[in-house]
């Protein structure tokens, strides 16, 4: 008889870690509670009490120290698939699905309020998976007190642990496996890693890779801990500036600038516009082509197969078309979010079932697919997304079983 594996459901109930008395417990299967103190102490101000492992349903249930309690869906290297649709949200999209949860009167609209309530209603009913970005985090820091716990905790609430994998990784994947695929060599193993997944730390441009953890233990530590790291983070009441990128904005405002200033045909503008997307991300071509093990030195001089090429990139394909849009569009005058919501929003639209964007970006990519003949999966209010949800047949986990899965 195989011996049974020492991190197993066989021998687990629960573990749990608790923050405030600075212990660890496991309950095992046949009922024994073994305690222990943590090797580290908690940060004083951090706001999660207890986080305990649910080995049966595999969650994490974190509980914070106001006694509010969520859960998260832990990360398993062997089921990857989310196996509802994934809806992404732009920060003031979040900012309406909170409000909703504690105060309904902040929103002036009955209608983007009735929405709020449905995306909820979906959400915590296993009908759509909502993930977060670092973006997410990036636009919650300025905030404090209730406002950034209120917030913060309906976020890691409703996303329960499922991430949108860092725009900067997928933009090297997905030239990563481009490039092999041109060359004809063989596809790198991250080729098939999911956009939207539970990984922990999937999020961040340099965070652990934990596809490539071979060790369960190492695994599992990071596995128990991602959700209350990330509700922390979500829900810390010390504000913290945003970052700034003042020397992109200059460039691409030159080159907004520049277009304006040129008498070009429309061919030759949109070329010379894409050469400049490249231009400037080079350094993408080259650390992708290092991974795969080929050469880009010639792909990279050959600017019409690299042109053509950029298309069958998703995520690629949208924000290159979003930076044709602005660079020649000689009203565009370029601010630092504009790097957030490109970059965020162009990988969710590629990648997520629907996205609710911001005015401006969630306008220009849905006159990107149009464009191309698609239909457009990107909305710029949470009533309009909710028409495409209620279209589509998108479905509570209850409602599929009262219904057997009829609309």
């Amino acid at each position: 008889m195989a011996e049974v594996p020492v991190l197993s459901a066989d021998r687990f109930q629960y573990w749990a870690v608790d923050f405030i008395r600075n212990e660890y417990i496991v309950v095992t299967t046949d009922g024994q509670r073994h305690a222990g103190a943590l090797p580290t102490t908690a940060w004083p101000d951090d706001l999660v009490a207890q986080s305990v492992f649910d080995w049966e349903r595999w969650w994490v249930i974190s509980t914070t120290r106001r006694g509010d309690t969520l859960i998260s869906e832990a990360y398993s290297p062997v089921s990857t698939d989310k196996g509802r649709p994934a809806v992404y949200l732009d920060q003031n999209h979040w900012s309406k699905l909170a409000w909703a949860m504690v105060d309904p009167s902040k929103i002036a609209s009955r209608d983007e309020l009735a929405a709020a309530m449905r995306i909820i209603e979906l959400a915590t009913d296993a009908g759509i998976v909502l993930p977060l970005s670092s973006a997410h985090f990036t636009e919650t820091y300025p905030l404090y007190g209730d406002r950034r716990y209120n917030l913060g905790l309906a976020m890691a609430h409703l996303a329960g642990g499922w991430e949108l994998r860092s725009p900067m990784k997928v933009w090297d994947n997905e030239v990563a496996v481009m490039l092999a695929t041109h060359e004809d060599v063989p596809l790198p193993a991250f080729s098939e890693l999911p956009v939207v997944t539970t990984e922990p730390q999937a999020f961040l441009a340099n965070g652990v890779r934990a596809y490539e953890i071979d060790n369960d233990w190492d695994l599992f530590q990071l596995v128990i801990s991602e959700p209350s790291i990330t509700l922390s983070c979500l829900i810390d009441p010390t504000p913290e500036a945003k970052g700034d990128v003042p020397g992109w904005v200059q460039r691409n405002q030159e080159i907004t600038d520049y277009f304006a200033g040129q008498r070009l045909s429309d061919t030759d503008r949109r070329r010379q516009a894409a050469g400049f997307f490249w231009t400037d991300n080079i350094q993408v071509l080259a650390r992708a082509a290092a991974r795969v093990g080929v050469d880009p030195r010639s792909f990279a001089q050959d600017a019409k197969e690299l042109l053509r090429q950029t298309e069958t990139m998703p995520f690629v394909s949208n924000l290159s078309a979003m930076f044709q849009l602005r660079h020649l569009d000689r009203q565009t005058r370029w601010k630092g979010n504009d790097l957030i919501d490109m970059m965020y929003l162009s990988c969710a639209a590629a990648y997520c079932n629907y996205v609710a964007a911001e005015r401006h970006t969630g306008t220009q990519l849905r006159q990107i697919m149009e464009s191309r003949g698609e239909t457009p999966n990107t909305f710029v209010t949470l009533t309009d997304l909710v028409e495409a949800l209620e279209r589509d047949g998108v479905q509570t986990a209850s409602e599929k079983a009262s219904h057997g899965g009829r609309r």
